[in-house]
């Protein structure tokens, strides 16, 4: 067999390279290898994802980090190709997460998953019982998780900051001969004039070009020039890249815009083409009037006397920010206590960015159908105002308020999905490579120029611009205070930054291994959207069944009044003789039919929710032809009424999902930056600090020289006396000879 060839790229070579680093626990250069291959579909696909799944339940085995832990796992669940072969697989990852988080949300899906295993099994792989157990333990396990869950636990935020730190710390031996070294560079940094601390601040690149290449070689030099020739050209330090593709870009804006196209980081072409059907936020207008609002009770009877009899003055009344101070009110506690609960509730839902208009118009449709009660119409509202602002609500009494409230309670405002430990891991990687310290050139670009606040004393905060500038080294400096010797503990502390990424290696692995794991959590967060979307339609569809139903029921109503009482077709037969007759037109294969039988068994049936079970689908109906019309029309207003409800809380749902996207992907942009002064920080920290090394040496040796010079004539001295008494008592001797 050929191996298959993508462009000029081989897939088996390539694949095979991203096995081969697996086994060898290579993990982030298997990533990075199976980043090359994104573009690969079908089973070369299937085979792509489970891998790099199985990386991702590796590293989360690994990692001792519970929020690190968490990103891997999601990462692991996305990965996972929905696939019989590996729903086993995906169930077990899904329970992992879930006892992580103590979630429901992943009981749940584990549920599904180990079900789908379960049922692919039994059908393929009867023999398999120890396969079959384990799946049937999986849904145990969750199912009796979920029973028990009423609320989200508090374990779910565990302390993420409980890092093991045992492999950083080093024996008391190695601390103490580092401290004497560093007290001993203090000492000599201090004796040195300010002249010298100053020059010690100006970095000729010729020299780090030296240094870099005898240490690093050829690797680490193309590292140097690239960094250098970006900073040069450029006129700053940072910029974001996509780890998948090694795109880079100039702003935050351009990376995620390029992440949510390129990479399916958007809710984008599963669902435009039904636009009219995304759930939609309320407007600010709207928010203001809901937060400013006074939510004191209304007096209905003196109101509504008001809108019958002086309607045209009702119509002149002042709204500012949606309210009028001109409606009477009702001096009522309890009604006043339950609306500033509602307001409450719908400012949280603002805040979360959950309220979604289906909310708006819920509550809106609900107070209109109190009013119409009491005979008050839908379009003297409309003349009223009162149909564009939420002091409509405060006409209710207190069984309506709480109704509303009840329904409102319903609306989720938190998902325990772990992303909130997703983004306190981000945070973490990113602190870890921020730098403080700016970094300049001379207007040659021939030297790199210090911080000058590095001579005297810390820097407390991060520059996030990396903007580079150029001056004339003697005048940036020449004002610079050289006080204490921060330097000299700067210059020897590599513990800031991220200990598992050195200069020279290649910038796209900085961080792969995280960043590629919150970008599977991103597109999870679109999957589920895409779930809930499809979801929401097959509802509107029924909701479009149950209504054709509830016409050909109301257009009944209109033939009978020219019928006579034992000419009438009841409610049932109507409905039943309907499907009748599509299912001579189509055989009741088209999917329009097939729902509108699901939605009139579930009618007869009086269901209290969807079912979208087709099968014997025409025998319910043809069981129940005899049922009573005000039966047949309860059973279909309470079924408008349960789709209505699940649609706006799905509507909920999917904005707080695509919330958790936005943030998440904010998250990503934020792992996408990379700063080349963090880069090359250390490499140059090296050559200062062998530079200071090496001159504190060259004086300690010079010191030595004229020591030893110096003991050396003390000797002479010593000596020459009594050379001189020899010399006299020989002179003396021989004029006595």
């Amino acid at each position: 067999m050929e191996p298959r060839v993508l462009g000029d790229v081989n897939y088996e070579q390539i694949f095979q390279r991203a096995k081969d680093f697996y086994h060898e626990k290579d993990y982030v250069k298997a990533l990075e290898v199976i980043e090359d291959l994104y573009f690969v579909q079908g089973e070369d696909r299937v085979a792509v994802d489970a891998l790099q799944g199985q990386i991702f339940m590796e590293l989360a085995v690994k990692t001792k980090r519970p929020d690190v832990k968490v990103a891997y796992l999601l990462g692991c669940v996305q990965c996972l190709p929905r696939t019989p072969g590996w729903s086993q697989l995906a169930a077990i990852s899904l329970l992992t997460l879930a006892q992580q988080l103590e979630s429901v949300v992943y009981y749940k899906k584990s549920v599904h998953q180990a079900k789908r295993a379960l049922y692919d099994l039994i059908v393929n792989f009867p023999e398999d019982l120890e396969e079959q157990r384990a799946m049937v333990s999986v849904i145990e396990n969750a199912e009796s998780r979920i029973a028990e869950s009423k609320r989200r636990v508090a374990s779910s935020v565990r302390n993420c900051e409980q890092i093991d730190r045992e492999s950083l710390k080093e024996d008391g031996d190695t601390e103490k001969s580092e401290s004497d070294f560093i007290k001993g560079l203090m000492l000599y940094w201090a004796g040195l004039n300010v002249e010298t601390k100053r020059n010690l601040m100006r970095v000729s690149i010729a020299d780090l070009t030296s240094y870099v290449e005898g240490v690093y070689g050829s690797e680490g030099l193309n590292a140097l020039e690239q960094a250098l020739t970006f900073a040069r050209e450029e006129r700053k330090w940072r910029f974001w890249m996509c780890r998948s593709c090694s795109k880079k870009f100039s702003s935050a804006e351009e990376c995620k815009n390029h992440l949510e196209q390129e990479h399916r980081a958007k809710v984008i072409t599963d669902f435009t083409t039904h636009m009219v059907h995304m759930p939609q936020r309320i407007s600010k207008v709207w928010a203001r009037k809901i937060s400013t609002g006074g939510w004191e009770p209304v007096d209905a009877a003196a109101a509504i006397e008001l809108i019958k009899n002086r309607l045209e003055d009702v119509k002149a009344f002042s709204y500012k920010n949606g309210w009028s101070k001109d409606w009477p009110l009702a001096a009522d506690e309890e009604r006043s206590k339950l609306l500033k609960e509602i307001q409450l509730l719908l400012v949280s839902f603002w805040d979360c960015k959950i309220l979604s208009c289906s909310i708006r118009d819920w509550v809106m449709h609900f107070t209109v159908k109190h009013l119409e009660r009491l005979e008050v119409s839908k379009h003297t509202l409309v003349d009223c105002c009162l149909l564009e602002t939420p002091q409509i609500i405060c006409f209710c009494e207190c069984a309506e308020l709480n109704q509303i409230l009840e329904f409102l309670k319903k609306i989720k405002r938190e998902r325990d999905d772990g992303t909130d430990l997703v983004s306190r891991a981000v945070d973490s990687f990113c602190c870890a490579t921020q730098v403080k310290e700016k970094l300049d050139f001379d207007p040659q670009f021939s030297v790199l120029l210090l911080d000058k606040r590095l001579l005297q004393c810390k820097i407390n905060r991060f520059d996030d611009e990396g903007t580079v500038n150029v001056f004339d080294p003697s005048v940036h400096y020449a004002n610079a205070h050289a006080q204490g010797g921060y330097i000299v503990s700067w210059l020897v502390d590599n513990s800031s930054g991220d200990e598992s990424f050195r200069f020279p290696t290649p910038i796209r692995m900085h961080n792969l291994d995280i960043w590629v794991a919150v970008l599977k959590a991103v597109q999870f967060t679109y999957r589920t959207l895409s779930i809930k979307y499809t979801k929401k339609w097959q509802l509107l569809d029924y909701d479009t069944a149950l209504t054709t139903a509830k016409n050909l029921c109301i257009s009944e109503d209109a033939k009978r009044k020219n019928l006579q009482k034992d000419q009438w077709n009841s409610y049932a037969s109507l409905l039943c003789d309907t499907c009748e007759e599509h299912l001579t037109i189509d055989a009741g294969k088209s999917p329009t039919t097939k729902l509108f039988f699901c939605a009139v068994q579930d009618v007869f049936k009086g269901a209290s929710f969807p079912t979208f079970n087709f099968q014997n689908c025409m025998n319910v109906i043809r069981e129940h032809k005899n049922l009573g019309d005000d039966i047949v029309m309860k059973s279909i207003d309470f079924l408008i009424l349960v789709i209505t409800n699940k649609v706006v809380r799905i509507d909920s749902k999917f904005l707080l999902v695509e919330s958790i996207r936005i943030n998440l992907l904010e998250n990503l942009t934020r792992l996408s930056v990379f700063d080349y002064r963090s880069y090359i920080l250390r490499p140059m920290k090296e050559l200062i600090l062998d530079g200071i090394i090496y001159m504190e040496n060259k004086a300690k040796l010079a010191a030595a020289e004229a020591d030893l010079i110096s003991k050396g004539k003390q000797k002479e001295e010593m000596k020459l006396p009594s050379k001189k008494k020899k010399t006299k008592n020989k002179k003396v001797f021989n004029l006595k000879f």
